[in-house]
């Protein structure tokens, strides 16, 4: 088939009646086609005629171990990447996706990790903007010694992988904007980064002896949902718009005599005693968060880690829009009663109490008596009580609010709720 240049490797359509049509189209759209696919079947496209010998190699992605791949052993898919990175042309890539979703005995595995590093290392030498290593073994893979060096990655997501000390340092990634970490075990001080904006941490294990410190003053999103152990410390963020914490069971801020502040005085409490010894001089997450827009921090009532920052007396100046779960109503109401107080522009509050237990939140012949009078936010129009049942504790939270100025007609509350409720951010 005769086809003819039309400047910068750009070639002219075929005649009529020519069957390959798809030959026809110009290398630039051919390379972005076949960035789609993994890399194995793109370099399998050079069979297809003269043309498709070398449109494999300038290809601005690499997709290696995507889910359904398989190379038979850690070995024929180590002696794949040799080879790909060896005929590549080195040109810059806009995407790297690394998986490995294969089981192989333990000398193999090791074998699959190290060709995992090794891409690591080319795709940053490659001006990689968009880059995803997702290792679904029985082990994780540990990235303790790769210090991530690129003034080009824009977008980084981990999965499956233990991280450790410098690889969390991201002061020589400037542009990095968006960073993922999923079902991570993390054993490090510091996630820190001046550049990001998006932060998703999800189902990760905190190790380090001491609490982990996130440092992202430009971050506008955060996503903190369920780890185990203690609970990071957030540094100030300015920019936040839009935060989402969930704390599960498996977090170990809780006081085994149940105090609800976290400082029972026993040195056999583990979560107590930690906290004393780590937290003393530090507010671990509510100063943090006092610039965000828009708030949803849902726990468990027995945990503490929310309420033992209240001796800081964070005032959150910009929150407008605010979601609560079962811990608010603990402790005669004291996290509902924190966050009206120290929220003066709020407009819109939802309780979404799923799994309260009635005695936890106000002993009987208790009646509720603040300590100070004070008035909500003279912009708070909507409050929405998400709840299994009306009972006593729901109408405690009714006249609370009523109190300190929220009409009845601004109360809004639904019974026989199942299930999570989350606010739209769009």
């Amino acid at each position: 088939m005769a086809e003819t240049s039309q400047g910068d490797g750009i070639k002219k359509a075929s005649p009529a009646g020519s069957d390959d049509r798809i030959g026809a189209l110009p290398d630039a759209l051919l390379q972005q086609v076949l960035s789609l696919l993994p890399s194995r079947d793109a370099v399998r496209t050079c069979v297809l005629a003269a043309r498709w010998c070398t449109l494999w190699k300038s290809v601005p992605s690499l997709r290696i171990g995507a889910a359904g791949e398989r190379y038979g052993s850690a070995h024929a898919l180590s002696k794949f990447v040799s080879h790909l990175l060896l005929l590549r042309d080195r040109t810059p890539l806009l995407e790297c996706e690394i998986n490995s979703h294969d089981w192989y005995p333990d000398g193999d595995t090791d074998e699959a990790f190290r060709y995992i590093e090794l891409l690591l290392r080319y795709a940053l030498s490659c001006q990689v903007r968009v880059l995803r290593v997702d290792v679904k073994e029985g082990r994780r893979l540990c990235l303790s010694d790769v210090s991530l060096l690129s003034d080009c990655l824009t977008s980084l997501e981990v999965s499956f992988v233990e991280v450790v000390g410098r690889f969390l340092d991201f002061s020589s990634c400037p542009a990095l904007k968006v960073l993922k970490l999923k079902h991570c075990a993390i054993d490090a001080d510091r996630i820190s980064s001046q550049s990001l904006t998006n932060l998703i941490i999800h189902d990760v294990t905190f190790c380090s002896n001491g609490r982990t410190r996130i440092s992202a003053p430009s971050l506008i999103t955060l996503q903190l949902d369920s780890f185990t152990c203690h609970t990071p410390l957030l540094e100030p963020m300015p920019s936040l718009v839009r935060a989402f914490l969930r704390f599960e069971e498996n977090c170990d801020d809780y006081c085994e005599n149940d105090n609800y502040f976290g400082d029972c005085g026993s040195e056999s409490c583990d979560g107590c005693s930690y906290s004393k010894f780590y937290d003393k001089d530090d507010c671990v997450l509510l100063k943090g968060l006092s610039g965000t827009v828009n708030l949803e921090l849902i726990s468990p009532s027995y945990l503490f880690i929310g309420r033992m920052d209240f001796k800081w007396c964070v005032m959150f100046s910009q929150l407008k829009t605010l979601l609560l779960s079962d811990w608010c109503v603990a402790a005669n109401f004291s996290g509902l009663i924190y966050f009206v107080q120290h929220s003066p522009i709020l407009e819109r509050l939802t309780l979404q109490l799923e799994c309260y237990e009635e005695e936890i939140t106000i002993k009987k012949e208790e009646s509720y008596n603040p300590r100070s009078q004070f008035l909500v936010s003279e912009h708070l129009k909507v409050v929405e009580i998400n709840c299994r049942k009306e009972d006593e504790t729901i109408h405690h939270i009714v006249k609370i609010l009523g109190t300190h100025g929220v009409p009845p007609e601004c109360i809004n509350i639904k019974s026989n709720f199942r299930g999570l409720v989350r606010f739209s951010f769009e």
